[in-house]
This record gives structure tokens, C-alpha cells and sequence, in this order.
């Protein structure tokens, strides 16, 4: 019978809907029509067994199950089993051998269709729950049955069994064989018998989480290995005594991706796997095409090419042999991957020509079992005949391949026979078996266990204290086999040198010291590294490298320690536990060091700041005393009116003396408040350093460690390149970190940084790309530890290697907020990166017309009435606005090919990329002349909650310059990151220590003594007493009083902080001004002495005439509760140094 072949379709992906794909496939009945949408007289048609149309006509129950639509033709995963499933499961019940193939590109639907996902199981699950539905319904008692299942994956042309773990498969994989009966097989494949259905998805779900998956752009769950599940299953029939059996194996196979490695966009580690995976599916294409050349009575003495692929090698019973196969094609609709359709289809139409001769394996159990036994017989007497030649002097290569051939026969035989005798037989064989090998093992370390010794720890347990090494000797050499001289104790693992420990025994002290100062890195003992010789003890653990362990034992010393079992398990513990315990200790002292600096500054700058009170308090009562003398005075002298007038004109100005004196201490007094709180925060800020280095402990406990063994394994492989986990910080482009919380100081995401000195590079993996090629690497270390020679690989095989990809070199933040007045908002934005304060990029935000040539703004400034008053009018309303990026200043280290990217959001949770040109070559001071106009067709409520409280993330992204010299300097590991030891200095904060009080005071005492000098030469005035009095009288109502100077011209300003750098040096005289008002008011609203010093200075500022503020004097808070001045521009917003 021929091959049978279905076809499915599946509904667009996400991919496909985004790039607008048309439809290229139709399905007529078991015809599948390959559409040409240039030109109809080109369809192309294919006839098949089945073709299921999955692509659209369907709805989803409560469950999310896919069920069709009354009336249409869609294929859901019960009428797909129902059509292929139902036929594979009966021809098993029957006795035939079946195969089931799944075939396609990647993203196709073949997994789908094969196992399925979540409520739409697929034909591999309904097939297995069906066998065991099946044989409870069985209602003839003379017939048992038995179901065993394996489970099997070809990766890199290696077969691996998935349900034994990684770390206890053989080395380079099971090996394939053949025998003349039974056909195929793979040689030390685990069977397991199963139950029931349960226990099938049991065993299904472990070696699923086995399975080696490496997801790609097109399907993040597609494999990139080929799957076989087999199941086995035995129909047993006693009657009268006499046993007979059906057995049916059936192989469900979910063969890897077809499609172009260069389509997916595997590239560089990719393309190795994909080679080989290509390979498997060429040589499987190669088989189908001769078989189907055979079949049609073309090439009929040409080779099928079985033995050219682990694949083929294995499925030859499905193709071509005795089997009953199915192969169902899974292809994507759209046009996109029109050629791979048209391939796949293709291959699936060669496919149904294979003819195969498929028969019921029934047999007589005890006649097949003295079969084996004559045919095990017949070989022997074989090989007797042969060796018999051999000694006679007849010796040929052929004669010899013959001798081993019947030798492998022979073990074959026997390996089958043994498997289908009865447990109780094979069990007692076995148990004889391990007798013996116990016994000789005994015999051999008798002599070993009365000296002192060591022993080995395994993970496996079976392997667990297997292996005995004496220490007898005086001295006993540990190391690699090529070692000088030639080491005792041989330990072929990763860091471990030719000649890399000694052991000596004097007198029953036993002592192990590193042969070289460097090999003491990786000689732990008891979880501790030694730095020379170090006394050994019974019960102590060994570990050379990073997990070759070993117990020292020490007879007569049994009785030293008493604890629990030591295992393999517990030393890997003890020696991570020891390094997490210095580690924390490094931790400890660091946090210390932080916290003792930052107490000691506290209690300077409280002293600093008692001592200043009292020194204010002080001069404050002397200036008060002074004041009352000289009024005193002053009143005796001044008898008349005159007099007291011009002497209340003169005290009038000594009391704005005084005010200005106060209003200048309580500026200091706010400057030493602001320096308390600014080191408040930092203080703060060091706090969520280190919660955040606990946050992300567990994620770098478990990469450390792999990242250690890369770099081991690099140096082993004598590779120039090291790699270190980096802590970098993910801000969302759609809010402002103007200051720390709690919330962004989780923002970290470990990266890896890997430092290529021989290309003189750098790359950044994430950690999914860095877990994949971390077991390439893994494979490449047991490649050379088989051959002993190091590999050279072209680079898009090297997993050390990539190409150059542009990065984030910095990011900024600018609000949005002076859009919403129709203002503009020119700013020099400060970029923050990875090395923090990074440069700056010059952009602005320009509301414009329709056309986008006029600036809004600019007409506010000229006079002209702005089109709203309120910017609430602006809702269902168009809206413009341009983005304007100019320039940037950037490291120069950092400023090849260069471009900068932001993104507008059009709409709720949807946002639109923009970027400008890429500056070719290195450019510290790149001109980039971009201009984008935006609009909003009719501005909502959520778009203008935008404008108002959004801020745009410009990104800008470059290259690093290949200089090898700087591999080192570029970042801060992330172990040091946090908490970082040096205490980073406040910016200004000498301006503060170095404004002595009594200075000041002396200068104001001064400038006192000279208003009286002036008022008492007034006083001895004798002329024109009353003419100068009604001329001040009159200058004094036309003129007000001057209005005590405004508390806004503060200098110091109040640092803004970010959870990750330290404050910029510098912030514009914008934020000043803003900062320091919100620190007055935190200052007024928290001290009642302030609190009337604030009434008086309001009642004065109502009397003076008060100037109008412009909109650059308004902060965030004042302009979302009124509109600014519209004659002012709005030229340094202060969103420009969020950081």
C-alpha cells in the first residue's frame, strides 16, 4: 500500500496580520490548490489522501477549544484524529507497524497538530488515551495486552533518549543497529511499561521538559530537533498453554522545522544546528525521492540512502519497509511563505508514491523463543568455524568483519531473548551478574580500604562510591593523564592541570598541597579553596575543579566526626555555601561602611547646623540689644515731631534691615536643611541599591555559576574571552523618574557582557541567548576533551562570536507638559546609560498649524490670542506638533553610527516609532537635522492626559569602538555595583562649609552702624528741618515700600535623584528655581516660626507692586492648576534634567 499524506492548513499568525499577507492556499475536497495571485492559469493543484482546512470558520468554547462554526469546513483536532488518528489505531490493533510523520516549517502547525495546546489536544495524547479505552472494553479473557513507551529526539545528528536527563546520557549519543527480524532498533532506548493514560502523559512530560528547544523569530515553540514517541503494544493470546502475540509499534514522529535557516533569522550559533537539522530532512527527501522512483519502476537497482541519517537510519521500517505510514503536512496560508508552501507541498506529493509492504507481526511466543535460541546457536557455531580458520593462519579483512558482525549477532540475540523471557529469569540473571561484578570489586579494594584512601561522590547514585584511589604512598600525584609525572589519582575535568595537586602521607598525617599557587583556586576542601598545605581528615570532602569530588577516608579515624551521609550533593553545597557566606561578608562590610559614613556626615552637618543656630541666636540678641541702646538714644535726642518722624523713617529702614538679615539666615537655614534631606536620600537611595541587589540574588545565584564555567571553559579552550553578568536598567519610555522609589528601583535586568579580546569587541546576550550557547559551549569543551585537540571554527559556527549590533548608548526623558499650553520646549536633554551621565541630545517640541510651518508659540509671544484658553478646550480638536531633534554630544567611545529613536502613543496602550537617519562613522557631536511633524486628528481625553503628564523616551543607539584596551573599563561588574563602597560626594556642597557665619555677621553688624551715623548727622541738621521732612513725607506716600527680597533667589539647589545614578553636576537655573520653592514650602509647612515669618512677607508683598512672572518661574504644580503666561516662551522646561 502507498503512503498516505494529509495536508492542513492553519489561520494567520500574529506575523502574517501584521505584514497584511494574503491568502495563497484553497482546499477542494482532498485537493489542495496552491494559489497564484499574479496570475490564476498558474495555481498549482495537488490531489492527497486528506486535506483539512484549519483556517478560518471556527470559534472557541468557554473551554478554548476551537470548534467549527455551524455549516463551515473547518478541520478541528477531533475530526483530524477522527480521519488519521482512528485509522493508525486500528491498523495497530490488527498487528501492522505504523508511523505517523508531521512535516513542515517551522510555525506551520505541526506540534499543534502532533501534541496540541492547552483544551485542543492533539493526535499523540487522544491516540495514547484511546489504546487504554480501548482495552478496558476488551471482554475476551484469554487476551492480555502490554503498552511500553520511549521517547527519543535527533539533535545535531546525535540520539538522545528524553527520559533519561541530560547529565546521565551516554557520551555522543545511543547507537543505531539492525536486526534481521525486528528490523531497526536503537540500542539501550528505555522502554517503559505503562498502565494507563495517565502514565503515558507522565512519561510524555518529562521528556518534554528534556527536550532541546530553541525558539526562533517565526514560533518561539518550535524545536529544532526531531521527536519520535514509540509505543509498543502487545495483543497476548493464552489459549490451552499456548501463548501467542501481536505486536504493532508505532512511532509518532514530529520532525524538526523546514524551513531557510535565513528566513527564521538564525544566524551565527543557529546556523550549526539548522545545518544539520537540513541535513536529516535532505537525506530524508533524498529516501523519498528513490522510493518513489522505485515505486514508479524507475532506478529500481539504486541504493536508498537509510544509513546517510540517524533519522532515516531509524524510520526505515516507516518508509519503504513493513509499515503502515501517514505523513500529515503542515503549511502556513499566507503568501509570505509562498515558497515554502510550494516546497513543503512538494515534498508531501513525492511522499504518497512510496510503496510499502505492510504486514501482521503475529508469531507463536515459544516458537519464537526456540528460534532465537537455534539462530543464537547457529551464530556461535559460526564463529567457532571462524576462529577455527583464524588459528589455521587464514586471516582477511573480510573474514574479520565477518567475525565481528556474528559477535554483534550474537549479543543481539542474546540482549532479545533476555527481554522476552520472564522477569523472574532476567531478574535472577542480573542479579548473578552483579554478584560476581561485586565480588571481583570487593577483592580488588580490600587491600585499599585498610589504608587511608579516597573515595569518590557522584550525582548518579549508582556511581556514587564506586571508584577507590589509595594515598599508601608517600606522595600520590593528582591531575590529567599528561601530566610530568604521570599522576595516581587521574581527574580529566575542566580546571584541573596536567599536574595539579599532591598528596603525601607521613607517619598516617595526611596533608594535600596545590602543585602550583594558581591550582589552589580549584582545589576545595571542605568547601574552602587552600593557598598551601592543608592537613587532611577522615570525612573530608575533596573537590578538584569545579565537581570532581572525593571523601578522604582514614581508618582507625572513623569515630572523629559523627554527622549525616555526605554526598556528592552535600560538598557542592558546603563549597556554594562558603562562597555565598564570604560574599555576604563582602556585603556586610560594604553596608557597614556605607552606614557609619553616612551617620558620621548626618552628625557633622547637626552639629554643623547647631552651631550656626547658636551663633544666629546669639547675634540676633546682640543685634537686638544694640538696636534698643541706640533707639534709646535716639529718643532722648529727638524731642519733636520732626525728629521722631525722621526717626521712624530711619527705624523703618533698620527694620528692613533686619528682615533681609533674617530672610538671608533662613536661606542658610533652608540650604542646611536641603543638604540634610539631599544626604537623606542618597542614604535612602543606597538602601534600595542593596534591596534591589537582594531582589535580583536568586536570577544571579543561578547564572554566576554558569557564567564562572564559561570562563572556565574559554580558558580551557584557550580562548581570549571572558564573560560578566551585568545589572542593566530598563526604563518605560512612558513615565518620569524625577525621583526614587521603590517601584523603580526594581527596574534591573541581568544581562551578559561578553568581552571578545581577540576580535576586540564587545556583545551583550541576554539570558536566553546566553542559556543557549551555553550548552553549545558545554559541547564543544566534551568535543575536545574526546579528541584532545582544540577546534577551529569559521565564525558563524563560534558561540563566542557576534556580529556587531548597534546599542543603547543613552536614554532621556522630556515632558510633554508645555505642548498642552501651545508652548514650545527647547532643551539640551541629559542621556543616561549604562555608564550613567552619558551627553546630552538637543531637542525641542514645537506646537504648529495644520501645515506645520508655524510655531504657536511664537504668536503667544507676539501678542497674538492663543486658539484656547484652557487646554481642555483642545479635546475633539485637531492637534500638531513637531518633534525636533538637532544635535547630541556623545562619548567617543561611544558615537559610531549613531541614530536616535522615541515613540509617540497614538493611542491608549498603542505607540508609534520613530526614528531619524544613522550617522555613518564616529561622530562625538553628531548633527542629525531631524524634524517630524505629529498630529492627532481629534485630540481625546486619553491623548490629552498625555500631553499634560507624559514625557517622550529618546533613545540613542550607536556601535563601541573596537579598541581592545577599553574591554576592561567600559562598566562596573554588577557584583560591585551594589551597594557601591565609595561614597559619591555631593555636588556644591562647599558652598556650604565655606560660608562662615561670623563673616556675614560682622558685615551686617557694619552695615547697621553706618544707618545710624547717617540718622544722627540728620538729626544735628539745624537748617531746613521741616522742608526735608515734607519732602520724605512725600517721597515716602509716592514711592511703597521695597518688597523684601524673594525667597526664590536661593542659590543651593535641591538635587533631584535617580534610582541609579548620583546627581548630574549640574542643573539649569529653571530647576533651581522650582527646586528651591518646593523646598521653602516643605520648609514653611513644617516649622511654625516660619509659618509667621511667611504671613509677614505676604503682607508686605501685598503692599509692594509685584512683578509678573514669566512662565519659566512656574513650576509643574502651577502650570497643571492655571495657564502660564502666554508672552513668556517656555525655553527650559524642566523636564530636560529629569536625571
Amino acid at each position: 500500500m502507498s503512503v498516505k499524506v494529509a495536508v492542513r492548513v492553519r489561520p494567520y499568525n500574529s506575523r502574517e496580520l501584521e505584514l497584511n499577507c494574503s491568502l495563497c492556499v484553497a482546499m477542494n475536497g482532498p485537493t489542495t490548490i496552491l494559489l497564484d495571485l499574479e496570475d490564476s492559469k498558474k495555481n498549482r493543484d495537488f490531489a492527497f489522501d486528506y486535506s483539512f482546512w484549519s483556517h478560518d470558520s471556527f470559534e472557541n468554547d468557554e473551554n478554548g477549544y476551537s470548534r467549527p462554526i455551524p455549516g463551515s469546513k473547518y478541520a478541528d483536532q477531533q475530526m483530524v484524529f477522527d480521519t488519521v488518528g482512528t485509522e493508525i489505531l486500528n491498523n495497530a490493533w490488527q498487528g501492522y507497524h505504523c508511523c505517523l510523520f508531521a512535516y513542515g516549517q517551522t510555525g506551520a502547525g505541526k506540534s499543534y497538530s502532533m501534541v496540541g495546546y492547552g483544551a485542543n489536544k492533539g493526535i499523540v495524547p487522544i491516540s495514547c488515551e484511546e489504546i487504554f479505552k480501548r482495552i478496558k472494553k476488551n471482554p475476551d479473557s484469554h487476551l492480555t495486552y502490554e503498552v511500553q513507551v520511549s521517547m527519543l529526539e535527533i539533535y545535531n545528528e546525535k540520539v538522545q533518549d528524553l527520559l533519561v536527563p541530560v547529565v546521565k546520557r551516554p557520551t555522543g549519543g545511543l547507537k543505531v543497529r539492525e536486526h534481521k527480524v525486528y528490523g531497526v532498533y536503537v540500542e539501550g532506548l528505555t522502554k517503559y511499561p505503562v498502565d494507563s493514560y495517565e502514565a503515558i502523559e507522565a512519561k510524555m512530560d518529562e521528556g518534554s521538559k528534556h527536550r532541546t528547544v530553541a525558539a526562533t523569530q517565526m514560533n518561539a515553540s518550535s524545536s529544532r530537533a526531531h521527536t519520535i514517541i514509540q509505543i509498543e503494544f502487545k495483543e497476548i493470546k493464552n489459549v490451552d498453554g499456548r501463548k501467542s502475540e501481536k505486536l504493532s509499534v508505532i512511532n509518532l514522529v514530529d520532525l524538526a522545522g523546514s524551513e531557510k535557516v535565513g528566513k527564521t533569522g538564525a544566524q551565527g550559533d543557529r546556523l550549526k544546528e539548522a545545518g544539520n537539522i537540513n541535513k536529516s530532512l535532505s537525506v530524508l527527501g533524498q529516501v523519498i525521492a528513490a522510493l518513489a522512483d522505485k515505486a514508479m519502476g524507475k532506478g529500481k537497482n539504486a541504493v536508498v540512502p537509510y544509513r546517510d541519517s540517524q533519522l532515516t537510519r531509524i524510520l526505515q521500517n516507516a518508509l519503504g519497509g513493513n509499515s503502515k505510514t501517514l505523513m500529515i503536512c503542515a503549511v502556513s496560508p499566507a503568501t509570505d511563505n509562498y515558497e515554502e508552501t510550494l516546497s513543503t507541498l512538494r515534498y508531501a506529493d513525492q511522499a504518497k508514491k512510496i510503496k510499502n509492504c505492510a504486514v501482521v507481526n503475529e508469531s507463536d511466543v515459544d516458537k519464537k523463543l526456540r528460534e532465537q535460541q537455534e539462530e543464537i546457536h547457529s551464530l556461535k557455531q559460526q564463529l567457532m568455524m571462524l576462529q577455527q580458520q583464524l588459528k589455521g593462519g587464514v586471516i582477511n579483512p573480510e573474514m574479520l568483519k565477518q567475525l565481528s558482525q556474528i559477535q554483534d549477532d550474537i549479543e543481539t540475540n542474546e540482549t532479545i531473548m533476555q527481554e522476552n523471557q520472564e522477569s523472574f529469569q532476567s531478574k535472577l540473571e542480573k542479579q548473578k551478574q552483579k554478584d560476581e561484578e561485586e565480588d571481583d570489586v570487593d577483592l580488588q579494594n580490600e587491600g585499599i580500604k585498610e589504608h587511608p584512601h579516597l573515595v569518590n561522590l557522584n550525582e548518579d547514585p549508582l556511581l556514587n562510591r564506586k571508584i577507590l584511589k589509595s594515598l599508601n604512598q608517600e606522595e600520590t600525584h593528582v591531575g590529567r593523564p599528561n601530566g610530568n609525572p604521570t599522576p595516581q589519582i587521574v581527574v580529566n575535568a575542566m580546571c584541573v592541570q596536567p599536574n595539579h595537586a599532591v598528596i603525601t602521607n607521613k607517619e598516617g598525617i595526611v596533608e594535600i598541597k596545590p602543585f602550583t599557587k594558581e591550582c589552589g583556586d580549584f582545589i576545595f576542601v571542605n568547601g574552602s579553596p587552600i593557598t598551601g598545605p592543608t592537613l587532611l581528615h577522615h570525612n573530608d570532602r575533596i573537590i578538584f575543579g569545579t565537581t570532581t569530588t572525593f571523601l578522604v577516608q582514614i581508618p582507625g579515624s572513623e569515630q572523629i566526626e559523627q554527622g549525616p551521609e555526605i554526598d556528592w550533593e552535600l560538598a557542592q553545597q558546603e563549597m556554594q555555601k562558603k562562597e555565598e557566606e564570604k560574599r555576604q561578608e563582602q556585603q556586610r562590610q560594604a553596608e557597614k561602611q556605607v552606614h557609619e559614613e553616612m551617620q558620621r556626615k548626618k552628625q557633622e552637618l547637626e552639629e554643623q547646623r547647631k552651631e550656626e543656630q547658636r551663633l544666629y541666636e546669639e547675634q540676633m540678641k546682640k543685634q537686638q540689644e544694640d538696636f534698643d541702646r541706640k533707639m534709646k538714644a535716639l529718643e532722648e535726642q529727638n524731642k519733636d515731631m520732626l525728629n521722631r518722624a525722621l526717626m521712624a523713617e530711619e527705624e523703618r529702614k533698620l527694620i528692613e534691615e533686619r528682615k533681609k538679615l533674617e530672610e538671608e539666615t533662613l536661606q542658610k537655614q533652608l540650604q542646611r536643611e536641603k543638604a540634610r534631606k539631599q544626604y537623606e536620600d542618597e542614604e535612602t537611595m543606597k538602601k534600595y541599591r542593596i534591596k534591589e541587589k537582594n531582589f535580583i540574588e536568586n536570577k544571579l545565584q543561578k547564572y554566576l555559576p554558569k557564567v564562572l564555567e564559561v570562563n572556565l571553559i574559554a580558558k580551557e579552550l584557550k580562548r581570549n574571552v571572558t564573560l560578566e553578568a551585568r545589572l542593566k536598567y530598563v526604563y518605560a519610555d512612558d513615565q518620569e523618574y524625577s525621583q526614587f522609589t521603590e517601584e523603580n528601583a526594581q527596574k534591573g535586568q541581568i544581562q551578559i557582557q561578553v568581552n571578545n579580546k581577540e576580535e576586540g569587541q564587545i556583545y551583550y546576550w541576554d539570558l536566553h541567548k546566553f542559556s543557549n550557547r551555553y550548552y553549545i559551549i558545554k559541547d564543544l569543551l566534551e568535543r575536545y576533551f574526546e579528541s584532545n585537540q582544540l577546534l577551529s571554527l569559521p565564525k558563524d559556527q563560534d558561540p563566542f562570536w557576534d556580529p556587531p549590533e548597534a546599542r543603547v548608548i543613552g536614554s532621556g526623558f522630556l515632558k510633554l507638559q508645555a505642548l498642552a499650553y501651545l508652548m514650545d520646549n527647547p532643551c539640551d536633554l541629559t542621556l543616561v546609560g549604562e555608564h550613567f551621565q552619558c551627553g546630552t541630545l538637543k531637542v525641542n517640541l514645537i506646537p504648529t498649524d495644520e501645515t506645520g510651518q508655524r510655531n504657536l508659540s511664537e504668536d503667544i509671544e507676539d501678542g497674538i490670542e492663543p486658539p484656547v484658553e484652557d487646554p481642555s478646550e483642545l479635546v475633539g480638536r485637531r492637534f500638531d506638533f513637531r518633534v525636533s531633534i538637532e544635535s547630541a554630544r556623545l562619548p567617543e567611545n561611544l558615537c559610531k553610527d549613531t541614530y536616535v529613536e522615541y515613540s509617540i502613543q497614538v493611542e491608549e496602550k498603542k505607540k508609534e516609532l520613530f526614528k531619524t537617519k544613522t550617522l555613518s562613522g564616529a561622530h562625538p557631536n553628531p548633527i542629525y537635522n531631524y524634524d517630524q511633524q505629529h498630529t492627532f486628528d481629534q485630540l481625546t481625553e486619553v491623548q490629552l492626559n498625555y500631553l499634560i503628564n507624559g514625557t517622550i523616551c529618546f533613545k540613542v543607539y550607536g556601535y563601541d569602538e573596537n579598541k581592545s584596551k577599553d574591554l576592561k573599563k567600559r562598566e562596573i561588574p554588577v557584583e560591585n555595583l551594589i551597594p557601591q563602597q565609595q561614597t559619591t560626594q555631593l555636588p556644591n556642597q562647599t558652598s556650604i562649609s565655606q560660608q562662615p557665619q561670623s563673616s556675614q555677621s560682622t558685615e551686617q553688624a557694619k552695615k547697621q552702624e553706618e544707618h545710624i551715623d547717617i540718622l544722627t548727622k540728620t538729626i544735628n541738621q539745624s537748617k531746613n528741618i521741616q522742608q526735608q521732612q515734607q519732602q520724605q513725607q512725600q517721597q515716602l506716600s509716592q514711592q511703597p515700600n521695597k518688597p523684601v527680597q524673594q525667597i526664590s533667589q536661593v542659590k543651593q539647589p535641591i538635587e533631584k535623584f535617580n534610582p541609579i545614578q548620583p546627581p548630574p553636576q549640574t542643573i539649569n537655573k529653571q530647576d533651581n528655581r522650582q527646586d528651591n520653592r518646593q523646598s521653602v514650602k516643605e520648609y514653611e509647612d513644617h516649622t511654625s516660626e516660619q509659618q509667621q515669618m511667611k504671613a509677614k512677607l505676604q503682607q508686605q508683598q501685598m503692599n509692594a507692586q509685584k512683578p509678573r512672572s514669566s512662565s519659566q518661574d512656574r513650576t509643574p504644580a502651577m502650570m497643571s492648576k492655571g495657564k502660564p503666561d502666554p508672552k513668556k516662551g517656555t525655553k527650559k522646561d524642566d523636564g530636560c534634567n529629569i536625571f
